[in-house]
């Protein structure tokens, strides 16, 4: 621990952490319930002086106040890195889903200044009072709005010839007939592909800053053709980012995303009220988290920039995150889950989830309460033995401190719970992240389809289907210069009526021209009603995708004469394997070296169990993923998380089914094919050894026995052998010791029930392992106690020590519940000599009770 420590209410604590340790909920409650715990140490160790207990207390509660203190600092330096990173992992996303959409932007604005009909219209302009230019108008303004209708990310498309004249736009209530020179100047003599703004726009006077895309019309797509004019695509920024803040942000904890500018200035905020638009901000690059102060409230915050997607890194503006500090560290929610044992167990032994000195922590707690356990039931076999006035408030006061120590490790306990409660929490939100993703991503390809069905020398060919081999070249050159702005396809093709391929875009698949799709899909395109419907295939193996699986999304090619005529079909085909599995790898979290966690990862499926895309390589796109029906019946939109075994591992499961995006598998989409998203988190192994947490189940005196110790009761020390429950005589017990006292014997036969020798009081006791001679096979990390009996051998004082598992209570039964046996034999004596029936809490026991003399007779080495 840091030599420079503070005291924080009684606990001594990290300089770094004095500052947050008040805010962090766990750690308050934690500590006010040990600093509790520690006060009745004081009481005992008063109480003890009249008791003659023979405990002490001071060193018991030096043992818990810094285990206290240990715990409270791993505890809060635990809490906060996770906070923390969730910061960091948010503020990530939230910038990169942003990038990942406006690189589809870039594409847009790519193929949309290429458009045939907008050159013609810019070709054709006069003036706004020429007949034949308004009716031009409101024909290219139709256009802008069957864009608009299937790419609704826009609000408004604006057409500039290059003096900067407004010869077109979507929205015809703005009047503004001219764009500032500087601005058309700019996208004019731009060498990029295109021109991305975030300004004030004096063509969109409403807004002090708009996103806008802007790129030069030219007369062909050739770059060194003559310029037209300018074509702007306006985003809805923030439309947008109230649903990527939407599904990214926990209200309940108060925090605030934002998008800043590179100067840190707000430009798009979760809750504007909270942080408005405009405010300034520092930059949290460097920091893993920083404490500071906005608006006279003290926040942790972290800021992002994004990782890029493709080669685009758009303008330089960040991912932000601020959490007030008193809301920052609250107690998870869903601590009150009944998570199973050796779930926690397993979880404890993993170091991703439980450090290194978290663990230490629990191991020594464990210590300290079996050294407790042992004094107390060391000092009740005192109390047994002594006729003094004081030996039942004494035995009560021992009793007291037992229930204390537990208490203390209870609480430590406790925290294991808010860990797992945590992941599963994690799993679920990341499910929701990648669905998220894939419903955008896909979004995209059924607008894609459908827009570039539209294509003016597309369907003017497809009029007069006789000469199309003839403009084969042309098609399959717009085709190409499509595929070359949308990477994400490995192939687009055009086919006639017949379902016959006419162009491609990959030259490669060639061989495709003049052969006839035979698919479900192309009949189905064949058929859509209007241009506001696509078609998507199964996800299946197909030729088109080097036989494997993908989906391929596909639109009408309709006659210009007459709409309702259809003459052929334009297919699109995703390039799923990598692009689902970047949508995956994305989501899941890094480590410190920014590589994928180990015991992390996720799939795609249908709900038939179909593995779409996976990060697992022992699971194959195609096979099933073999989980119980109920994950796979969550509803669009909805979240199930649950812990399984799997694989040999605990696992936390989380799921969540698609629910689509702006139109797309909507209510007014057609397009029905729901996808669940699946994360993996490993909580640790099924079989493990060396377990950390402590099960006292005993009590130390008899508070709830209704026997009263008289002449015609007896005291009896309890205690287990593995799951055996045996008793002697207290009488009879010398006192209980550690395992690691024993001196082990020296090449003795492993089957030889002597395992060494013990130093007591300057005598030397021999030490005995009964296990098999009570039936009982357990491993030898389970024998952790040894208790030394004395008994009258021949009228002299003889002593052995037996190796038991657990010390049990010190208990008061009935003489006459004894009931004497001969039917255990055990050489030529018996080794169990009765059974008695013990009471206490209401339940009722039945221990055998072991004739020491016998087991001393027959087994130790003479």
């Amino acid at each position: 621990m840091s030599s420079k420590l503070i005291n924080y209410k009684g606990i001594n604590v990290k300089k770094e952490i004095y500052p947050i340790i008040k805010h962090i909920e766990d750690v308050e409650k934690y500590r006010e319930e040990l600093g509790r715990l520690s006060s009745s140490w004081d009481i005992f160790a008063l109480l003890g002086q009249l008791g003659d207990i023979n405990i002490d207390i001071g060193k018991t509660k030096d043992n818990f106040l810094n285990l206290t203190s240990t715990l409270l600092n791993h505890l809060s330096e635990q809490t906060i890195k996770k906070v923390t990173q969730e910061m960091k992992f948010k503020s990530q996303v939230a910038i990169d889903i942003v990038i990942r959409n406006l690189f589809e932007r870039t594409a847009d604005i790519g193929f949309l200044a290429t458009d045939d009909d907008i050159r013609n219209f810019i070709n054709s302009y006069v003036s706004d009072y020429n007949k034949d230019s308004v009716i031009a108008r409101k024909q290219i303004q139709e256009r802008f709005k069957e864009y608009v209708s299937n790419y609704s990310v826009y609000f408004d498309i604006v057409l500039a010839n290059k003096n900067g004249k407004v010869l077109a736009r979507l929205n015809d209530d703005i009047k503004v007939d001219k764009i500032e020179n500087t601005f058309i100047q700019k996208v004019l003599n731009t060498s990029d592909e295109y021109v991305e703004t975030y300004k004030y726009h004096d063509f969109i006077p409403q807004y002090k800053r708009s996103l806008v895309y802007s790129y030069k019309v030219t007369q062909t797509n050739d770059p060194k053709s003559e310029e037209l004019g300018v074509l702007c695509l306006c985003f809805r920024f923030t439309d947008e980012m109230k649903g990527i803040f939407n599904n990214l942000i926990e209200t309940r904890n108060k925090e605030a995303l934002t998008i800043l500018d590179e100067d840190g200035i707000v430009i798009a905020s979760s809750d504007k009220e909270y942080i408005p638009l405009g405010s300034k901000l520092p930059i949290v690059l460097d920091e893993e988290y920083k404490i500071v102060t906005f608006a006279g409230r003290d926040y942790v915050a972290k800021t992002c920039k994004t990782n890029g997607y493709q080669g685009f890194n758009g303008l330089k503006w960040y991912g932000h995150i601020m959490i007030p500090l008193e809301y920052a560290f609250l107690s998870d929610e869903l601590n009150t889950l009944n998570i199973d044992e050796n779930i926690i167990e397993s979880m404890m032994q993993n170091e991703q989830h439980f450090s290194s000195d978290l663990k230490d922590v629990f191991t020594n707690s464990k210590t300290i309460q079996d050294n407790l356990s042992r004094v107390i039931w060391n000092g009740n076999i005192s109390q047994s033995k002594l006729n003094s006035s004081n030996r039942d408030f004494s035995k009560s006061l021992l009793n007291e401190i037992g229930i204390t120590g537990t208490k203390a490790n209870s609480s430590l306990s406790n925290l294991n719970q808010t860990i797992i409660s945590s992941i599963m929490k994690d799993s679920e939100f990341l499910s929701s992240l990648a669905i998220d993703i894939m419903d955008r991503n896909l979004y995209e390809r059924a607008n894609d389809c459908r827009w570039w069905a539209l294509t003016s020398y597309f369907r003017e060919a497809f009029d007069d289907i006789d000469s199309i081999s003839y403009k084969k070249d042309e098609i399959s050159s717009i085709l190409k210069y499509i595929n070359d702005l949308y990477t994400v396809y490995t192939n687009l093709l055009v086919f006639d009526k017949n379902g016959k391929v006419i162009a491609v875009s990959n030259s490669k698949d060639d061989y495709l021209i003049g052969k006839v799709l035979s698919c479900e899909w192309v009949e189905k395109t064949l058929k859509l009603e209007d241009t506001s419907k696509y078609c998507v295939s199964k996800f299946e193996k197909s030729n088109l995708y080097e036989n494997e699986s993908t989906y391929v999304y596909s639109s009408a090619i309709r006659s210009l004469k007459n709409e309702k005529k259809i003459n052929g079909g334009i297919a699109i085909v995703f390039d799923s394997t990598p692009q689902f599995n970047s949508m995956l790898e994305e989501t899941l979290p890094k480590d410190s070296n920014h590589e994928k966690k180990e015991g992390v990862f996720a799939f795609f499926t249908n709900r038939s169990k179909k593995i779409i895309s996976s990060t697992n390589q022992d699971f194959k796109v195609g096979a099933f993923l073999n989980l119980e029906d109920k994950f796979f019946n969550v509803k669009n939109g909805h979240k199930y998380s649950e812990i399984i075994e799997f694989d040999g591992c605990y696992y936390a499961v989380g799921v969540r089914c698609s629910q689509g995006y702006r139109e797309y598998k909507s209510r007014v989409d057609d397009y029905v094919n729901d996808v669940l998203c699946f994360v993996f988190i490993k909580i640790g192994d099924i079989n493990i050894s060396n377990k950390l947490i402590y099960k006292n189940e005993y009590k130390s005196t008899n508070l709830n026995n209704t026997q009263v110790f008289n002449k015609d009761s007896i005291e009896l020390a309890t205690f287990n052998i593995g799951s055996k429950f045996l008793a002697v005589d207290a009488k009879n017990v010398l006192e209980s010791l550690v395992i690691d006292e024993l001196q082990e014997s020296i090449d003795m036969n492993k089957d030889n029930p002597f395992k060494g020798m013990v130093l007591y009081k300057e005598k030397l006791i021999s030490v005995l392992d009964i296990r098999s001679f009570v039936n009982e096979s357990i491993e030898d990390k389970e024998l952790n106690n040894i208790i030394l009996f004395e008994y009258d051998k021949d009228n002299v004082e003889h002593c052995i020590g037996i190796l038991v598992s657990t010390l049990q209570n010190i208990s008061i039964a009935k003489k006459s519940s004894i009931q004497h046996i001969e039917n255990h034999f055990l050489g030529t004596g018996t080794l169990i000599q009765s059974l008695v029936d013990i009471k206490e809490d209401n339940e009722s026991k039945v221990a055998m009770i072991l004739d020491i003399k016998k087991i001393d007779d027959n087994l130790t080495q003479k």
